[in-house]
């Protein structure tokens, strides 16, 4: 039996996954050995509330990098708490879908974006 408080969050991951969208965002996330630039992305991501999205170019922005969008696709690839740190609320430029490197890639980041009730017009396979 996990303790209580990773309890709670397996029942807030598994709500969500259900279709009852959770707020993740104030669950205290340990990044020891996650790098600087890396942590600035995860917070950044973690602020995109569900049933929207991001570019990796915005992210890049709002973490003061405009030139790193490509850096910050390579931080959340790197992602060690997806869904937490909702990596696939954050897409390529020109409806591009970007990457996804949680199982099922492309197409897990398509039903979790549908499942928040994002508008989902990016493209699968471009």
């Amino acid at each position: 039996m996990p303790p209580q408080g990773i309890a709670e969050v397996i029942g807030k991951i598994r709500k969500h996954l259900q279709g009852e969208v959770q707020d993740f965002r104030y669950i205290a996330v340990e990044l020891d050995g996650v790098a600087p630039f890396a942590r600035l992305v995860y917070e950044a991501a973690r602020k995109i509330p569900a049933g929207q999205t991001r570019t990796y170019g915005e992210i890049a922005n709002i973490v003061g990098q405009p030139k790193a969008a490509q850096e910050v696709g390579q931080a959340l690839s790197k992602n060690p708490v997806p869904i937490i740190v909702p990596c696939h609320r954050v897409a390529a430029a020109g409806g591009k879908p970007g990457g996804f490197s949680a199982h099922g890639g492309r197409a897990t980041k398509f039903k979790l974006l549908a499942l928040e009730g994002a508008s989902v017009n990016l493209q699968l396979f471009p």
